[in-house]
């Protein structure tokens, strides 16, 4: 059966790519290029010289206003996400699993950034992207060894860690005496001094966003579970890629950037970004060599190597013509979020262009109601044309005169007053603002007058909850796709890769972590509070239920445990806020159980004394069958000692009838 070649996979993969980088760039890129220019409040192209040219920047407020709520939402709690276990015996792993991995989200890899750049991508340019992968990192120190002996220098060099970078061998003549006839004698002593390297390399987690122009998908794909291809397109240096062990001479034949003319560096989601500070590449033909771009293709795609007609997903790392790496893997290692999905497509909307058309329609009723008040406060005039000296007339400053040949030369010209229904259109466009996205006064900050007395806390509860509704619903959205699945993976990546014990400090306490002991696929579950409104709302409920268990446990016993109290105070604690409640309360310890009574020590020791005396008459039973197994053997032994002795005399008798027989023949031949 033969297999598909280099040339047959790149053709394969370069004509999914040619086809993403189709669909991305000409179609998704311009909307994602329209967001951005909304979002920097780019002017709309349709301004006039001498007119009022402001741009509202209704899409950037409403992304800015969303961002600390959805923040807020998923990292105001204790752990963005929570391992639930499948059973009884999962408990203590699933807690384990949930502080280790929130470990390794926040602290080895930075979390709220990372969360930060996911959002907000999704927010304005339709989809977040996060990449999570397991990285092996080589770290390498020196270490210095001087006067080392014979012994211990060829000891260091069995360590495959170490790598001899400088060697400086000593050779003295000393006296040492003789051990067998005690007079002096000269020897040689060898000393090294050496500097080694020692190389190790360790694995860990990297989690990190990926620009949405970086991103390939296939035309059709409906999510990042239902997919032809996937790929990621970068730009690596010719440093790194040596760095990552590929060969010198092909990464020298591989071709650059050049003046950043490529796939990312050119498309107008990219360009866009970085116009508005002009902060894109575009020379980095004065660089050296080694920091020479070269644009990197990490695609996914399942391929069907042995033409059985059964594809399986493979990593193909390539670039120009040449495939630098492929090797089977089991998923893509990409997470994805949308605000606003559309069933059974992969892009959905985006946050900005729901208030893309609002901002357009505010910024060109605002400049009309500023040029309205610059004509107000500089209005025109009308002249007898040679009755004004228009110098005059031209030289606006107070007490100014303005020379006229008639008193009827010269007329204001009435500018029409601002109307009330142009202030009711702008509050008419913030209120389908608001109802889009439900970004509002109230989602901010209570408004001044919500706070009257005679406003019960129901319709301040009310107000807030409407305004948040919609976030909260982007947040569950974010969570139940994106954030889910990013855990998952890194818990996979976790359990699959990390090996051995450790201890570390979690949650202000020392905790044993053993990856390998973690069962495959635990249920996740997403902590999400939404808002401070229904975190009062929670801590509320748990005092008021509090204080039902207390009425409860006064009249009814044995039906709330220390455990019970401890874990609703813990709970209580952490929704106020405080993290480290172990510092202020105390699990219980395992009660021990009252001692037996007299009648049960004696039962107990009359049982125990039938147990002592059975077990006593089965050892003896056991001793007597070893004797008489021991005195079996002895006789066997005896019995072939006997017979062997038997044999070996029938030999010798046989032998020496041989001997005799020997003899006579000889005699009788010497006679005749």
């Amino acid at each position: 059966m033969s297999k598909l070649s280099d040339e047959q996979i790149l053709a394969i993969v370069d004509s999914e790519v040619d086809e993403g980088s189709s669909f991305t760039d000409s179609e998704v890129s311009t909307q994602r290029e329209t967001a951005m220019e909304y979002f920097y409040g780019e002017p709309f192209g349709n301004e006039e010289d001498g007119r009022s040219q402001v741009v509202v920047t209704d899409v950037q407020d409403t992304i800015m206003w969303m961002m600390p709520s959805l923040m807020r939402i998923f990292t105001s709690g204790k752990d963005v996400v929570r391992f639930a276990p499948h059973g009884p015996e999962d408990v203590q792993v699933a807690e384990q699993a949930t502080n280790y991995v929130n470990h390794v989200f926040y602290k080895q890899n930075n979390g709220f950034d990372i969360l930060y750049n996911f959002f907000f991508d999704a927010l304005l340019q339709k989809v977040g992207i996060v990449k999570h992968y397991w990285e092996d990192v080589e770290k390498t120190t020196t270490e210095s060894y001087e006067k080392l002996t014979e012994q211990e220098f060829s000891l260091l060099q069995q360590d495959e860690e170490l790598e001899i970078v400088e060697h400086t061998e000593d050779i003295k003549v000393i006296e040492i005496p003789d051990p067998q006839t005690g007079e002096m004698i000269e020897v040689e002593e060898i000393s090294h001094d050496v500097i080694f390297s020692r190389t190790k390399i360790s694995g860990k987690v990297s989690i990190e966003n990926v620009p949405p122009e970086e991103f390939l998908i296939n035309r059709g794909a409906k999510s990042l579970e239902d997919f032809r291809f996937v790929c990621h397109r970068s730009h690596k240096t010719r440093g790194e890629l040596i760095e990552m062990g590929f060969d010198e001479d092909l990464v020298d034949g591989l071709a650059g950037s050049g003046s950043s003319a490529d796939g990312i560096t050119t498309s107008q989601e990219y360009m866009a970004r970085h116009a508005y500070d002009n902060t894109n590449v575009t020379d980095i033909g004065s660089m050296s060599k080694s920091e020479d771009t070269v644009e990197i293709f990490e695609s996914y795609t399942k391929l069907d190597m042995e033409e059985t007609g059964a594809g399986v997903l493979y990593r193909i790392l390539h670039s120009n013509n040449e495939i630098l790496e492929k090797e089977p893997v089991d998923t893509i290692p990409f997470s994805s979020i949308c605000p606003i999905p559309i069933p059974h497509k992969f892009y959905g909307l985006s946050v900005a262009e729901t208030v893309q058309d609002i901002q357009l329609v505010r910024s060109t009723l605002t400049r009309n109601l500023l040029d309205n008040m610059y004509l107000a406060n500089n209005g025109r005039f009308q002249i007898v044309e040679g009755q004004v000296n228009i110098d005059d007339l031209l030289t606006n400053r107070p007490g100014g005169v303005v020379r006229t040949r008639s008193p009827n030369a010269l007329q204001p010209i009435q500018t029409p007053a601002l109307q009330q229904y142009s202030f009711e259109m702008l509050d008419y466009w913030d209120k389908l603002k608001a109802g889009r996205t439900g970004v509002n006064p109230s989602s901010q900050g209570l408004p001044a007058d919500i706070l009257k007395s005679h406003v019960t806390q129901g319709a301040v509860q009310g107000a807030m909850s409407n305004a948040q509704g919609r976030v909260e619903l982007i947040a569950r959205v974010f969570a139940e796709t994106g954030v889910k699945n990013m855990f998952k993976s890194i818990y996979n990546l976790i359990q699959r890769y990390e090996d051995g014990k450790k201890v570390m400090r979690l949650n202000n306490s020392y905790y044993e972590v053993d990856p390998s002991s973690w069962i495959e696929d635990l249920d996740v579950s997403i902590e999400v509070g939404l808002g401070y409104g229904d975190q009062d709302v929670r801590l509320t409920n748990l005092s008021s239920y509090a204080g039902l268990i207390e009425k409860i446990a006064q009249q009814t016993d044995n039906i709330v445990s220390p455990d019970n109290i401890y874990n609703l105070a813990k709970e209580i604690g952490t929704e106020m806020g405080i993290k480290d409640t172990e510092q202020y309360i105390t699990a219980p310890q395992p009660v021990e159980p009252p001692p037996p009574s007299p009648q049960e020590q004696l039962a107990q020791a009359q049982g125990q004394a039938m147990i002592m005396e059975a077990e006593t008459s089965r050892m003896e039973a056991e001793i007597k069958a070893n004797e008489l197994q021991i005195k079996a053997g002895k006789l066997e032994l005896e019995r072939l000692e006997l017979e062997n002795n038997i044999n070996l005399k029938k030999e010798e008798i046989k032998l020496k009838g041989v001997e005799l027989g020997y003899e006579m023949s000889s005699q009788r031949n010497v006679k005749a």
